[in-house]
């Protein structure tokens, strides 16, 4: 292999543009810790959760609902990834959501279920493990017969990203180079290859194991340990007895996907009959979501195709078909409208002149006029004589059919003229395109611009008819919509194309939800009724026949241009097909059935709620890849999306099942995959009699238990591209097998991320921007990762991954655990007759922090306790919500600021901290962050405090309420010394630039703080005013301004317009009125003064003055003080 070709697929090449690590030690020392925890968290089981037993609690004594009262649980799940390749961050990203919360519910004292399985189901494994069977075949079992050199494409993927089940993006380039491509911003770029076996490099398998992945088993061997690995190494609090891979070849797993598809065939979710879907050609099965190398979300659109024979051909046209058709043949324009209502309205068809279209044989007489891919779509709709088959007599230009005359049906002309429209799409449609201008925003345009301009389009005038036909009246834009638009909007020409867009939507919402018909047949009728039986009347005339297509371009994993087939084939009575169903799910994510659903956040709900509404019947099976065989029809497999419904409920009792992810061995219940008979599952599921079977009855009660207890799932953690299949099938089938006999099981919650980018920009191998899980745990250490994934956002919008977070933490966790070790270990206690000082002098210890006082405590030690009883009250609230990143700054950053502010003011008061409030310290700091830095927590709470046990499963601190004069003095504090150090920086500032100054900030300096002993007796004045001028809550200023003085009018005014304000934000008149401090302002100044001398440049002395209303001969500045809001002056000494 040529050097160049090396460093392409070399997975080392792939971060080349990420973040360099120098200096590595304080990183290994934590890593080293990290994997110290990891062992003894697996060794010591502190992650497997078991349902509280039978024998403790009898299935008869008590409800599944009491039982969770008594032993509060949280059972959360993610997608489970495909496994065709690693986690990078992007699922890191995910991956932390359920982690975080896992450990969260912990915190709260609630027995917790994590279990994370793996998803092989489908196409992908299966096309890439045939792509290698060629590729050895061709280049030999180590590929150095390769004679290909690597392409660069920064549009496309390679094995980075395995898509989590049942898929990870809307658009893929090739699926079986697992590209990752997102919407949007999300999109992720990567290293184009040719081959598999390239790809395989890119992901780091070695040359000489490459050739086993020609066995699609040996993926699912391969891959699962690794996503195992990495995320042990990530620190996640995984219970991994419950692991286990889909297909059949976990047998225990392929009964219960059995068992699924026959319930939902049995409660008739499951139909059989056809139907329009996406559908592969080449590979002669449907096409579904999993299977698409691009083209992930798209659905198949239906149409009416119009029939509109040719009455006579322009002259160009006539003499380029002579002799291709036989005498007497017609031959149908065939337009596919989505608005058949508006057919009486026709007064042109359009063609391309770019377009080049075929004629096809219908049969011996007939024969349509669409373009090449309309056809193709035909031949797999029953619309050509045989199947598959599209039978072409002709090509022609539509430059060349201008001027043709068609028989239009409906049309009030009969009769009209084709013209031409450059702006149609070959893509889209047939290519035919017919025109109403009265009611389609680009008819209208394009049929004014015809008249003005015939010379230009080489028409002749009298082909355009003058006038317009008004067929629908909407309350909005009156009889002629489209003109109306246009005219509203300013449209002027045919490639005004963002305005058109615009138009044509409101077009069409308006007519369809508010128009009535005003001409033809179904006059006075809605729109929403005629449109309908407009098109029943038309294909029953033999006028128009049912045309789809898919609507958008779809690419399946073998390369093959996807079209839309009418197929008989067993689907999934999702959406219109099963509105009862539909409305059951609506109802249960909107909160209406009792079950107290959470969204998290609106636009999760809203989301829901929108593809609830359009999503519409699925096929549930495929002939092609791994999988389950459908149960009554061995030759199709369950499709992928299909068998990744419900399996959180298997994670209940799986263990009971396996002991290994494949379950060759069996688990705790010794049970044997034949027995897990429907009636068991139903059982075991809640929703069944006790089955007659040789499985003991104890194990059956203790499965059922697991189920029973651990059920309902409290969340579902997704990636935000799920949304358009799997989240909602998730909430179908649970709907479906729970909803009318156990409602009680269906899901609580589902929580939507957003993905995530690196450094600012999208994830790319081309460009080096790229880290996998393992790469960012080998490069900053797993807590130092998952600190920098809790950094970038909580929300559906992409999150932000930033190295420099990431690096930084290393520093910041090391050094802090540095010094949680030195005051600790080396305290230096304070006795009865010493002082700070004298001790810190005579002993010269370097850092001053381990000298430690003990007994009473005061201000400093008594404000710093209120603060982090203030921010853990805070972190839990954010932890509860799922706000991660909210609760990393108040439980680490503001957590560490609030002991250095502790520090600096002890020490610059000679005290020295208090030795109780360092240990509390420690001990709340190690628990606030220990759902997002776990290792590094559990090293400070075993081995610096000596805690028994692991951190991670104590439940969070209680904590005394905030004191509200303590919080004031700590705000008053904060306030004042950032006044006093902005007014520092603003003298600093002007001396730079060479501005007076009334005092040289570098120099000796003397501060006067001015205390204002009572407001000023205007102030007090107004107050009363206000007070007595209230009107319930409300403040009519016309009615207090005549009362004002004159010569108060200036500063009064402001000052009531402020009143009013909080009046009106709905504080209470009491607050507004009363404004006692809570604190002695004066004695907490005197505590500030040590810290200020320390903290300002050159600050030798700090005097207070006390202002006392009239008091006279002070400087201008004391004017200025109000209770609680010191002023100052700087003076050189």
């Amino acid at each position: 292999m040529s050097a160049a070709k090396s460093e392409v697929v070399d997975p080392s090449t792939q971060t080349t543009g990420t973040l360099k690590i120098e200096n590595t030690e304080k990183r290994d020392t934590l890593q080293a810790t990290e994997k110290k925890y990891q062992k003894q968290w697996q060794d010591s089981k502190v992650f497997e959760a078991n349902a509280p037993s039978c024998a403790e609690y009898p299935p008869d004594s008590i409800s599944p609902e009491g039982l969770h009262s008594k032993k509060p649980k949280f059972f959360g799940t993610m997608a489970y990834p495909y496994v065709n390749g690693t986690p990078h961050l992007g699922h890191a990203f995910t991956i932390t959501k359920i982690e975080f919360a896992a450990r969260v519910a912990r915190g709260q004292g609630k027995q917790v279920l994590y279990p994370q399985g793996y998803h092989c189901t489908g196409m992908p494994i299966k096309a890439c493990a045939d792509k290698l069977v060629r590729e050895v075949a061709d280049f030999s079992q180590s590929f150095e017969n390769c004679p290909e050199e690597i392409e660069i494409d920064g549009d496309m993927t390679g094995a980075d990203a395995p898509v989590p089940a049942p898929t990870q993006a809307q658009t893929k380039s090739d699926v079986t180079k697992f590209s990752n491509v997102k919407k949007g911003k999300a999109a992720l770029k990567t290293v184009k290859t040719k081959y598999q076996f390239q790809v395989m490099l890119a992901i780091g398998v070695p040359r000489e194991e490459i050739h086993k992945f020609a066995d699609s088993d040996h993926w699912l061997r391969y891959f699962p340990q690794l996503w195992q690995k990495h995320l042990t190494e990530f620190g996640a609090s995984v219970d991994w007895r419950r692991s286990f891979i889909t297909t059949d070849r976990n047998p225990y797993y392929d009964s219960f996907v059995r068992w699924q598809m026959r319930k939902l065939k049995d409660l008739n979710r499951i139909r059989f009959g056809k139907r329009y879907t996406v559908y592969s050609p080449k590979d002669q099965q449907a096409c579904l979501d999993h299977d698409r190398a691009s083209g992930e979300g798209v659905n198949v659109q239906e149409y009416t195709a119009l029939k509109c024979k040719v009455k006579t051909w322009s002259p160009v046209a006539e003499k380029e078909l002579e002799g291709k058709l036989p005498a007497g043949a017609s031959v149908y324009m065939v337009p596919a409208t989505l608005r058949p209502e508006t057919m009486y309205g026709q007064s042109n068809m359009f063609l391309s002149p770019k377009i080049t279209y075929g004629v096809f044989k219908v049969t011996d007489t007939d024969y349509y006029f669409v373009t090449d891919r309309a056809a193709r779509n035909m031949a797999f709709q029953g619309i050509f004589p045989k199947w598959g088959e599209f039978s072409k007599v002709a090509s022609i230009k539509g430059s060349d059919v201008i001027g043709t005359l068609i028989n239009a049906p409906l049309s009030q002309l009969g009769e009209i003229y084709i013209v031409p429209m450059d702006t149609i799409k070959e893509g889209k449609g047939t290519g035919v395109v017919t025109s109403v201008p009265s009611d389609s925003p680009d008819d209208f345009i394009m049929h004014r611009d015809l008249m003005k301009k015939p010379e230009f389009y080489n028409i002749k005038a009298e082909w355009v008819p003058k006038e317009i036909l008004p067929l629908i009246e909407t309350p909005s834009y009156g009889k002629l919509t489209a003109q109306f638009l246009v005219e509203k909007l300013k449209i002027n020409s045919p490639k005004d194309a963002k305005q058109l867009a615009e138009a044509k939507d409101e077009a069409y919402k308006e007519g369809f939800y508010k128009g009535v018909m005003i001409y033809g047949e179904f006059s006075g009728k809605p729109v929403q009724e005629a449109k309908e039986l407009v098109r029943e009347a038309l294909i029953k005339s033999g006028d128009a026949f049912a045309y789809a297509e898919p609507d958008g371009q779809v690419i399946s994993r073998s390369g093959d241009e996807c079209v839309a087939a009418h197929l008989d084939q067993w689907f999934l009575t999702y959406g219109a097909a099963d509105e009862e169903w539909k409305d059951e799910v609506l109802a249960h994510v909107a909160g209406e059935d009792g079950q107290n659903f959470n969204s998290f956040t609106e636009e999760t709900k809203h989301a829901l709620q929108r593809t609830l509404q359009w999503m519409n019947q699925w096929a549930v099976s495929r002939q092609f890849g791994l999988g389950t065989r459908l149960p009554w029809d061995e030759s199709q497999l369950v499709e992928s999306l299909s068998d990744s419904t419900i399996y959180m409920a298997y994670y209940t009792v799986a263990h009971f099942l396996h002991s290994d992810i494949y379950g060759k061995t069996q688990g705790l219940g010794k049970i044997e995959p034949t027995q897990m008979t429907d009636e068991t599952w139903e059982y075991i599921f809640g929703i069944g009699e006790e089955p007659k079977s040789d499985i003991s009855k104890e194990t059956l009660e203790n499965m059922r238990r697991e189920f029973t207890y651990w059920y309902p799932l409290d969340v579902r953690i997704s990636g935000k591209d799920l949304i358009n299949n799997h989240l909602i099938f998730f909430l179908y089938i649970h709907q479906a097998i729970w909803g009318k006999k156990a409602p009680q099981y269906l899901p609580k919650g589902i929580r939507m991320n957003g993905h995530a980018m690196l450094n600012g920009e999208k994830m790319s191998k081309s460009t080096g921007n790229f880290l996998t899980l393992d790469d960012a745990v080998a490069k900053f250490g797993a807590d130092a990762t998952r600190v920098a994934l809790a950094d970038g956002g909580d929300g559906v919008e992409d999150a932000n991954f930033e190295e420099t977070v990431a690096n930084s933490t290393i520093l910041k966790l090391y050094e802090l655990r540095k010094w949680i070790e030195e005051v600790v270990f080396e305290a230096r206690l304070l006795k009865q007759s010493e002082t700070f000082t004298a001790v810190r002098d005579a002993e010269k210890i370097r850092n001053a922090d381990i000298i430690q006082r003990e007994g009473a405590k005061g201000f400093w030690d008594e404000l710093f306790e209120n603060e982090m009883n203030i921010l853990v009250a805070e972190t839990v609230q954010h932890y509860a919500a799922t706000h991660y990143k909210s609760a990393l700054k108040s439980g680490y950053y503001d957590f560490t600021s609030a002991r250095d502010s502790y520090r600096v003011s002890t020490s610059s008061a000679s005290l020295g901290m208090h030795h109780d409030c360092v240990r509390r310290y420690i001990e709340l700091q190690s628990q606030m962050i220990a759902v997002i830095a776990p290792h590094w927590a559990d090293y400070i709470w075993q081995e610096v405090l000596k805690k028994p046990s692991t951190v991670q499963t104590v439940p969070f601190p209680t904590v005394p309420l905030a004191i509200p004069a303590l919080t004031a003095a700590s705000s008053y504090i904060h306030s004042t010394s950032s006044s006093i150090g902005s007014a520092e920086g603003s003298q600093t500032k002007r001396v730079a630039k060479g501005k007076n100054v009334t005092y040289d900030p570098k120099k000796d300096k003397k501060l006067t703080i001015f205390v204002a002993s009572s407001w000023p007796s205007w102030q007090q004045k107004y107050i009363d005013l206000v007070r007595d001028s209230l009107d319930g809550l409300s403040l009519d200023i016309k009615k207090v301004q005549p009362k004002i003085d004159k010569k108060d009018m200036k500063k009064a005014m402001p000052f009531v317009q402020a009143l009013k304000r909080r009046l009106d934000n709905g504080e209470r008149g009491e607050e507004v009125f009363e404004r006692k401090l809570a604190f002695e302002e004066e004695k907490v100044l005197r505590e500030m003064i040590s810290g200020l001398k320390v903290t300002v440049t050159k600050l030798k002395e700090v005097e207070i003055v006390v202002v006392e209303d009239g008091k006279e001969g002070l400087p201008p500045a004391a004017a200025q003080a109000e209770p609680g809001s010191p002023s100052f002056e700087f003076v050189n000494v």
